[in-house]
């Protein structure tokens, strides 16, 4: 893959939406049932066939440089999960053992206690994956499909971790996922912030994956106007930061990459159906001491992103919540610039053997599918 004449399909998409002055869409409008951001056994369901089945992303190699380095997933409810890598290299992801142990292994597995039992564990291009289902055969190639050749060339195994950010927030998983997925709320949400330097309501929209559960939406900043009219072949590999990358890696990944940093926000269902966490972390690429494409620092821009989804993005959608919990609408209507929240959606109810179009909530008989009523896949 050739990154700068890709980079440069990006610029005369977005200058061609602007021009035309519009964003790529969906066919119409979408009706997305409010149920599903508070049916507990929905929750339950999603948890067993999306979370404990799918491949995810846990981090980055970074977070264990060295033979003996370690961490722990712990961010789902009743799992952990010790990430560690051993005296030859390479990276396990093991159950029931504790970061005590870890840290005592020095990475002879070993020493990792008695119970412990391996799960699929894959890392490549300096990501850090694992699946829960121990007879999973993880192969991050294929779960990434057509999204391969840009974390090939990106390799962000050059990376190194700045600063981490949990919340823990009464609202479901799903709702919080959709403010990564939209753009026209930054000139209003975020006009102080984001919206100061991005151009509101534009992006591109691209699926990818087998089926497409992946997307990017490609969000312009302002300066890329200033390229209108110029000669491309001018153009070098500065024009990165004309734009913002915002990838959503299938189930439960937010990930933003910028030509010196790596956001990655990783979701979660908590305890109930109308809570999560999310795990915020910021890695840096290459040079710690560089600027970042805005200007600032690494620690300057961990602070700027954690303060807007703090104070923007996340009340915001802890309010929402609220208000479906009340449960006086049956429906949040997803207007046709909103495609990502679209396939997004339709994706998690197929995941769960539902119908991509349903609108009232099943009756779900058992966790297990319910044959008579066909709700459910069995």
């Amino acid at each position: 893959m050739n990154e700068l004449a890709e980079y440069k399909k990006i610029v005369h998409y977005m200058l061609d939406l602007h021009g035309r002055g519009t964003t790529d869409s969906a066919e119409a409008p979408f009706r997305h049932p409010t149920w599903t951001y508070t049916d507990e056994q929905l929750f339950e369901i999603e948890k067993e066939r999306i979370f404990f089945k799918e491949p995810l992303l846990v981090g980055f190699s970074c977070e264990m440089a060295n033979p003996g380095d370690c961490f722990m997933f712990q961010d789902l409810e009743d799992i952990n999960v010790l990430m560690i890598r051993d005296s030859e290299g390479k990276a396990h992801a093991l159950l029931n053992s504790s970061l005590e142990a870890g840290h005592v292994s020095a990475g002879d597995l070993n020493k990792c206690g008695e119970n412990i039992q391996h799960l699929p564990c894959e890392e490549k291009y300096g990501m850090l994956y694992i699946c829960l289902d121990k007879a999973s055969e993880l192969n991050i190639d294929k779960h990434l499909a057509d999204l391969t050749p840009w974390f090939q060339q990106w390799d962000l195994a050059d990376t190194q971790l700045i600063g981490e950010h949990v919340w823990d927030l009464k609202s479901n998983w799903k709702l919080a996922l959709d403010t990564f997925c939209e753009g026209y709320h930054f000139d209003i949400l975020h006009k102080d912030s984001v919206g100061d330097f991005s151009l509101g309501n534009i992006s591109q929209y691209k699926r990818f994956g087998s089926p497409k559960r992946h997307h990017r939406m490609t969000f312009p900043n302002k300066p890329m106007l200033d390229l209108r009219g110029t000669d491309d072949a001018d153009w070098g590999m500065e024009i990165q930061t004309h734009f913002q990358l915002v990838h959503f890696i299938y189930p439960n990944v937010s990930l933003l990459i910028s030509p010196t940093a790596v956001e990655f926000f990783v979701l979660y269902p908590g305890k109930k159906v109308g809570e999560h966490i999310t795990r915020y972390r910021s890695y840096w690429r290459g040079d710690i001491n560089r600027a970042s494409w805005s200007g600032g620092g690494a620690k300057e821009n961990f602070d700027f992103i954690v303060y807007v989804v703090d104070k923007e993005d996340y009340w915001v959608s802890a309010n929402v919540q609220k208000s479906l919990n009340a449960n006086r609408r049956k429906f949040s209507t997803f207007g046709k610039n909103e495609p990502s929240l679209i396939n997004m959606h339709r994706n998690f109810l197929s995941a769960v053997g539902l119908d991509p179009d349903i609108k009232e909530a099943p009756n779900w008989g058992d966790l297990t599918g319910d044959k008579k009523t066909g709700s459910v896949a069995a």
